[in-house]
This record gives structure tokens, C-alpha cells and sequence, in this order.
């Protein structure tokens, strides 16, 4: 058996991906919208922070996650010697939520797709602030200390989010 060949990665390693594996690779895909990469610089961050997993909490996983993000992408940017943009993020991996009713089931899943793609407008500021907020449930204290900003510069970025994706909704038709 192969596996059996394999080393082992450390405890602390494995309980530092049990307890925060989900919103660190849930953020990553929102900032680089490609969940393989996402899983690589979810591992870079893990490998990154293991030596201080005992004084590590959620917000160093998160800006250790966004600086590996960024620094991916602007290598990728040198690379292609162009802008790129950041992809679609995680919410495109989530099934729309079931009802017994087929045009429930449709309006829920054109609005997902229409917020998706208006997510994906969002300049990379704003979506990580909409995100770390919205999805995964940190207070604006946290994400200042993520971005390196101030709180004020947190609730400002999340206004102007929430304005554009409710301008982008109903662009497309949705009464927000």
C-alpha cells in the first residue's frame, strides 16, 4: 500500500486545516476564482503559518491566504506581461438551495449566477471586504487587521460593495 509510504503531516499541521481549511480556501477562491489553485495557496498558507500555530488565529490565516493570493497573481500578471482578473468566486461552487417548487428553483439559480457575475465586478478591495464580512462571518476589527486598514475604511468599502452589486442586480433585471 503506497500510502503507508507517505510521511505523515505533523498534528498541529492537521488541526490547523481542520479548523480553518474551509474559509481559507473559500476566501482564496473568491480572490483567484480557481479552486485547484485555491487549494495550492490554501497549502502555502497552512505550511506558511505552521510554525506559529499556536499563537495563530483566524485573521493571520486569512491575511497570510490574501498575501499568497496577491502575490500569486501579480507573478501570474508579470507573466502573461498583462492585467488579469480575479475569477469567480466560491459562491459558484454552491448548488442553489432546493425547493418543491421548479420556478423557485430557476429564479434562485438565475440570481445566484447574475451575483456571482456582479461579484466578479468588484474591484479586489471591496470583494475581499464583501467576503471576509458576508461569507465568512468576521467582524470589521478583523478585516482591518487582514487589509491593514481602518475600520472606517472596512465599513466604507463594504457600502460602495453592497451599492454596486444592488446597482448590478438590477441592471439585470433582479428588484433589489
Amino acid at each position: 500500500m503506497l500510502s503507508a509510504h507517505l510521511p505523515q503531516p505533523p498534528a498541529s499541521l492537521t488541526a490547523l486545516v481542520e479548523n480553518h481549511g474551509a474559509g481559507v480556501f473559500r476566501y482564496l477562491r473568491s480572490l483567484v476564482g480557481d479552486a485547484d489553485l485555491a487549494r495550492d495557496l490554501a497549502q502555502d498558507t497552512f505550511l506558511k503559518l505552521h510554525a506559529h500555530a499556536d499563537k495563530a488565529g483566524a485573521a493571520l490565516f486569512f491575511t497570510v491566504a490574501r498575501s499568497c493570493a496577491l502575490d500569486h497573481l501579480r507573478r501570474q500578471r508579470v507573466r502573461r506581461g498583462r492585467e488579469t482578473a480575479a475569477g469567480e468566486p466560491l459562491l459558484a461552487a454552491a448548488p442553489a438551495p432546493a425547493s418543491d417548487r421548479p420556478d423557485r428553483n430557476l429564479e434562485n439559480r438565475e440570481l445566484r449566477d447574475d451575483l456571482l457575475a456582479a461579484l466578479a465586478t468588484l474591484p479586489e478591495d471591496q470583494r475581499s471586504v464583501f467576503h471576509l464580512s458576508e461569507i465568512e462571518g468576521l467582524s470589521y476589527a478583523e478585516i482591518a487587521g487582514i487589509l491593514a486598514v481602518s475600520p472606517g475604511t472596512i465599513a466604507s468599502r463594504k457600502h460602495h460593495a453592497v451599492r454596486k452589486l444592488r446597482e448590478e442586480l438590477r441592471r439585470r433585471g433582479h428588484g433589489v
